[in-house]
């Protein structure tokens, strides 16, 4: 049942918008009479004390008008018998469905008040029904809220004592909270960021979006055999959530690959990162590994601009990894990937009891983790302009303070920023603040993208060429010269990560020990403008089809794949899109999936 003295802030605000819209007195009772909020002037007038059987007959009946205050037969036994400052009461319960929560009054102490009631009783009463049901309505909202909040800091708080790898996924395949050990897993990509349908095979992905039930169902992540189990998690037979446990298969027999990825992990998490993890030799990327060789000395702010899948996140590792802080953490947070409300808490932590299910002992946030290295604020551009003034401050003063807390905490931490979105219109338009875009911006750096640095494109396609064949357990040697032209013609859209992504899909598709055109995706060769020259290299036997289903698919295609390239191809990005496309995330993936189109 809904505590109404839980909730005594709200109501008083509530209190005092009536006793301002409407100069009349209001009071509100809980179910034992208590007083929970009333106007000044009420409590002046009638005090705290409540004489009960007035508020019990209102709960029995609904809906009481006192016209005559002290000579009611429910004023008997009170101290206002015969002598009540109140002219006239009109009270109401507050209830949900058949549930009464308490009791809301309109009062009124003066006799031009009672006359003004009496006049407009009807108008009045209706008034009063209407903010009953309002505030019934604003409790159970609100109580549900408070649960929410609560189950998710159970869960935070469960996530952070198991060492199984637990994930935990949003009806959309989005990934909404995972366990220390599943982070560690997966710590060669930032897991927010993600959906199951990039982590786990589609098939077994399609089954727990379902709402399927799986035990120990083997498969590979990463050439690792694991077993998944996933426990749906429904209310009102709709899916809320899907828990997923990934354990390690231990087999004799696959040591090697458990030692591989291990290793694969520690790489991707830095340990080796240098200035030649920037592969290409265009001017672009001679200019960045120059700039990252000049400040290995420096503590100063980086602000990395792109477009989404140019390598920002990469690009940033290599700062840290490459400055005098490598042997300190490094902390990346994807400002898209916490909620509004959690994101204080997450960037400064809090103190035990900051706010209802804060953590005994409080916990620190991701500036305290970062102490001593760098802290990597990824698309800086969805940052809440609230939290940019608190991080404009810490910028400034180098310390800050624990939700809850009120001791400063020195920071030594060096701030790199990266962002797909154009800050400087974002100031123009007073959605990002300038002040804090000159912090940031003390030495940027810009990611081109792979459409001006085509010349790299054979350097990353032999590394991802590489990657791919461990990841598929393949031994292809090479790319051949007519998917290198393509590659070459086509204007890549979403960067470096289509260029991996179109890579490690060709590698499954291929059946011979060379990349060849027949396996690259259909949208893709589709995709590639042909040249008019008489003579030229052209894609024989993959032109458009001519029939209306080939068009009708192609034309839905194209749809897809310019929302997505005006969006951004990451989780958000596709979101935005479906939500354009009127389509379910679960129907873009598979329409993506169908089209090869697997980032």
């Amino acid at each position: 049942m809904i505590q109404i003295h839980a909730f005594q802030n709200d109501l008083e605000k509530i209190v005092e918008i009536i006793n301002k819209a409407f100069s009349i007195d209001v009071a509100i009772f809980d179910l034992q009479s208590r007083l929970v909020a009333c106007t000044k002037d009420y409590l002046l007038q009638k005090g705290n004390i409540v004489h009960a059987p007035s508020i019990e007959e209102v709960i029995a009946n609904g809906n009481v008008v006192v016209n005559k205050p002290g000579h009611m037969p429910t004023c008997q036994g009170c101290r206002f018998l015969g002598n009540c400052p109140a002219k006239i009461e009109i009270l109401r319960s507050i209830r949900t469905s058949d549930t009464p929560l308490g009791v809301i009054t309109f009062t009124s102490f003066s006799q031009a008040g009672h006359e003004k009631i009496i006049r407009k009783i009807n108008e009045f009463i209706d008034t009063l029904n209407t903010f009953a049901d309002w505030i019934a309505q604003f409790l159970s909202q609100r109580q549900i809220i408070e649960s929410e909040d609560w189950t998710h800091h159970i869960l935070e708080a469960s996530m952070g004592l198991t060492r199984e790898n637990i994930l935990v996924f949003n009806p959309d395949g989005s990934v909404k909270n995972c366990s220390a050990s599943a982070g560690e897993l997966f710590s060669f990509c930032d897991l927010y960021t993600r959906s199951i349908y990039h982590i786990l095979p589609e098939p077994v992905a399609d089954k727990i979006m379902q709402g399927n039930y799986l035990k120990d169902t083997r498969l590979k992540i990463d050439n690792l055999p694991v077993l998944i189990s996933a426990q749906p998690v429904f209310s009102d037979d709709v899916l809320k959530a899907a828990v997923v446990l990934i354990k390690k298969f231990h087999d004799p027999a696959t040591t090697g690959a458990t030692s591989r990825l291990t290793a694969k992990s520690k790489n991707r998490a830095g340990s080796t990162i240098s200035p030649d993890n920037l592969l290409g030799e265009s001017q672009g990327i001679q200019r960045l590994k120059r700039q990252v060789q000049k400040l290995v000395n420096s503590n100063s702010t980086v602000l990395i601009t792109g477009e989404t899948g140019t390598g920002k996140g990469l690009l940033a590792r290599v700062v840290h990894f490459s400055s005098s802080r490598a042997q300190g953490p490094f902390v990346p947070v994807n400002c898209t990937s916490i909620p509004e409300t959690l994101f204080e808490s997450e960037l400064f932590g809090y103190e035990e009891g900051a706010f209802t299910g804060a953590k005994k002992g409080g916990k620190p946030g991701r500036f305290e983790l970062a102490q001593g290295g760098t802290l990597f604020l990824d698309e800086i551009g969805e940052m809440p302009l609230h939290m940019q003034v608190k991080l404009l401050n810490v910028l400034q003063d180098y310390a800050f303070q624990r939700v809850g807390g009120i001791n400063p905490i020195s920071m030594d931490v060096r701030i790199i920023a990266a962002t797909n979105q154009d800050l400087d219109q974002l100031v123009t338009e007073k959605k990002f603040r300038s002040d804090l875009y000159y912090r940031l911006n003390v030495i940027p750096m810009l990611l081109p993208p792979l459409c001006e640095r085509k010349k790299d494109i054979p350097d990353l396609a032999a590394t991802f060429l590489k990657e791919s064949n461990n990841k598929a357990g393949r031994d292809i040697s090479h790319i051949s010269e007519p998917v290198m032209h393509l590659f070459d013609l086509y204007d890549w859209p979403g960067n470096i990560r289509e260029l991996q992504n179109i890579i490690e899909y060709s590698v499954n598709m291929e059946t011979s020990d060379i990349i060849s055109v027949q396996s690259l995706p259909d949208w893709f060769r589709k995709r590639i403008p042909q040249p008019k020259q008489k003579g030229a290299f052209t894609l024989s036997g993959f032109q458009e089809g001519k029939d209306i289903k080939s068009k009708v698919m192609m034309t839905e295609r194209d749809t897809i794949l310019s929302c997505l390239d005006r969006n951004g191809h990451d989780v958000k990005g596709k979101k935005k899109t479906a939500q354009e496309l009127g389509i379910s995330l679960r129907t873009l993936y598979r329409k993506l999936g169908a089209c090869g189109k697997n980032f």
